[in-house]
């Protein structure tokens, strides 16, 4: 019953980015989920960590993809601005229609992925039974997935941005399907200076393991929601969203 439903869901899919364009369906899916996120049970850990970022200062979204969860950051933190990074041209253009076309003045964009290194990174976006696949797009530059749209984009450090020496980083949000270990690295200096609050998506991989034994080392405690509260982690939870929150914090948020 459920392979049915997944492909039926993907047959939908197909046809709608066929019948209107990949760019306009990217587009229109996303200011739906915009619309629904706050009824998704799927997204409750996303707003607990929101409502734990303190306003006022500034936000990174690190793999914004359609710009649903900047759209949430712009509109629940209105004295902070939100930069948002997001590499893969089709999900560029819709992240920056989503900007004008919801008025998103303090949201700003940038074209190129965040990682440990500056260069050049190849990029994909998973195409399967003719379905564009834009929430799977990641970096693959051993060209392991064979079916797809490829890019090459330019990747940074976030430790090499000098605009943020004098920013007072709040949180930052990560989902870069199976890069964030690099993209914490690339961001070790900014983390120790600012103690941001961190929401990182983590598949059960090595990349979770060395994610969780760097943010160790700076001093940050890891939580999961479970049952619509706070826990610490431990390896038998089950779970994808991590909240990454500095120890000496820990105390003082509502958790």
């Amino acid at each position: 019953m459920w392979q049915r439903c997944k492909k039926l869901k993907n047959f939908i899919k197909y046809i709608l980015q066929k019948t209107l364009g990949l760019q306009n369906y990217l587009y229109l899916f996303a200011r739906y989920v915009i619309l629904k996120l706050p009824h998704d049970k799927n997204e409750k850990p996303f707003l607990k960590f929101l409502k734990l970022v303190k306003d006022g200062g500034h936000v990174l979204d690190i793999g914004a993809n359609l710009g649903v969860m900047s759209y949430y950051f712009a509109k629940r933190l209105p004295y902070s601005t939100v930069h948002a990074f997001e590499p893969v041209p089709l999900n560029l253009d819709v992240l920056i229609k989503v900007k004008r076309n919801l008025d998103l003045s303090a949201l700003k964009v940038y074209p190129y992925a965040i990682g440990n290194k500056k260069g050049k990174v190849k990029m994909v976006m998973p195409v399967s039974k003719r379905v564009y696949f834009h929430g799977l797009s990641h970096i693959d530059e051993r060209n392991y997935l064979k079916n797809g749209s490829r890019y090459e984009v330019e990747i940074k450090r976030l430790d090499d941005l000098e605009f943020f020496n004098d920013l007072k980083i709040n949180a930052i949000k990560i989902d870069v399907e199976e890069y964030e270990y690099h993209v914490l690295c690339g961001a070790e200096k900014l983390i120790i200076k600012n103690r941001p609050l961190i929401y990182c998506e983590l598949w059960e991989s090595q990349t979770r393991l060395d994610s969780l034994a760097f943010i160790g080392r700076l001093n940050y405690r890891v939580y999961v929601d479970q049952e619509d509260k706070l826990q610490e982690f431990n390896e038998q939870t089950q779970c994808q969203n991590f909240f990454f929150i500095p120890a000496e914090r820990c105390d003082n948020l509502k958790l």
